[in-house]
């Protein structure tokens, strides 16, 4: 028997709003509109859970450290390596973050820190307790360069994959040391006005350059240690900050033509600003060599607008 035409235009009906229905519940997952936004992280120290925690909370990566960020831009600001073991599993982890992030139309920028300053001069100094078997089936390794000549034999592995050509240095290579981004400045130590008059691009170029191989002699811009004003190791800007270091601030913010600067190096319990919040320290030693607490500094369109933390975000605006 043929059925009403109304009966017909029913039962089409139905079927279209229950494959609606079933298609509006399946779980779809779309990058968040990220267009303007920067995370900025501190120091990871070789913990691969403290860098997977920030970056989750950044919205950067998926339970399965895959990126999710969309045009989301990460800084992260060096010292990725030291204190602790993870440091090669740090490593592979964000060179691989990198490829994604700009395939899906995001950046994810990583300084050089003192830690990568330290690994390239073949200093094994301030390791965690034993990072160095992961390092023992690196590629293209040269264990017989006399840099390595001071290092016990188990040591020698990370020293040659670390120093200045070798095959995780040339990779560290393609990092800046200074990153400005529209009016904010980005280093790990900080920038005082006689190396912003030198130029961030000649500094950069520097350090690569002496990564890559390609330089026999560190650069005169990362040398010496802590407390010197060299941009990996300066903390005017993050430690006892006083007035005339604000005015140094103030000095270098206007070489560079910029409004802020947002620093890493000197732990702080919580992120902290200084200088009519002109400079901003993001290091709250979170890895597990501290023990201190997973927070990231959040810009929408160049303003500082919130602190990302676990316990819920610190609006700013």
């Amino acid at each position: 028997m043929r059925m009403p035409c109304k009966t017909s235009l029913f039962l089409v009906a139905l079927i279209w709003l229950t494959a609606c229905t079933e298609a509006s519940e399946a779980p779809v997952q779309q990058a968040p509109d990220n267009a303007g936004r920067i995370v900025a992280i501190g120091d990871i120290h070789a913990d691969i859970n403290a860098m997977r925690g920030v970056f989750r909370l950044a919205g950067a990566i998926d339970e399965q450290d895959q990126w999710i960020g969309g045009e989301l831009t990460v800084v992260q600001l060096g010292d990725m390596i030291g204190r602790s073991d993870d440091e090669r599993q740090v490593l592979d982890l964000i060179f691989d973050l990198q490829e994604q992030a700009e395939q899906a139309g995001g950046r994810l920028y990583a300084l050089i820190g003192n830690h990568e300053i330290m690994g390239a001069r073949v200093d094994n100094q301030a390791v965690g307790p034993n990072p160095f078997a992961a390092w023992q089936n690196v590629e293209g390794l040269d264990l017989r360069d006399s840099r390595l000549e001071n290092l016990l034999l188990n040591e020698r592995h990370r020293g040659a994959a670390l120093m200045a050509g070798g095959p995780y240095a040339q990779r560290l290579s393609a990092w800046p040391t200074v990153l400005q981004l529209g009016d904010t400045v980005y280093v790990h130590g900080g920038v005082v006005p006689r190396w912003a008059d030198y130029g961030i691009e000649r500094i950069n170029e520097d350090v690569s350059a002496w990564l890559r191989g390609d330089s026999q002699f560190e650069p005169d811009s990362s040398q010496r240690v802590d407390d010197s004003d060299r941009v990996m190791w300066a903390r005017h800007f993050s430690a006892r900050v006083d007035s005339f270091d604000c005015q140094m601030l103030d000095t270098s913010l206007e070489i560079l033509g910029a409004r802020r600067m947002v620093v890493a190096h000197s732990r702080h319990p919580q992120i902290t600003s200084y200088c009519n919040e002109k400079v901003w320290v993001i290091d709250t030693g979170m890895s597990r060599a501290y023990g201190g607490q997973i927070q990231a500094l959040e810009l929408v369109n160049d303003n500082v607008s919130r602190i990302l933390d676990p316990d819920g975000n610190i609006s700013l605006d």
